[in-house]
C-alpha cells in the first residue's frame, strides 16, 4: 500500500480539504494525524498514485499544503 503525506498550511481548512478530497473517494483514505491534525496521510494503492497527485494538484488550488516526503 503506498501512502502521500501531505502537511496543511491552515489547521482551519482541514475539513474543507476532507470534504474535497472526499469527491474523489474511490482513489484512497485520508486521516489527519490525531497528535498534529495539519498533517494528513493518504492511503491508497500504487497504481493510484499518479491519479492521486493529479486530484491534490488541482485541491492544492483552494487549500494549500506541502507535499511531505516520507514514503
Amino acid at each position: 500500500m503506498a501512502n502521500i503525506h501531505i502537511v496543511l498550511k491552515e489547521k482551519s481548512k482541514i475539513v474543507l480539504f476532507h470534504f474535497l478530497y472526499s469527491l474523489h473517494q474511490h482513489l484512497g483514505w485520508p486521516r489527519s494525524n490525531s497528535k498534529k491534525p495539519e498533517e494528513i496521510t493518504i492511503f491508497t494503492t500504487d497504481d493510484l498514485i499518479v491519479e492521486n497527485k493529479i486530484i491534490l494538484n488541482s485541491i492544492k488550488k483552494i487549500v494549500l499544503f506541502d507535499f511531505l516526503e516520507k514514503n
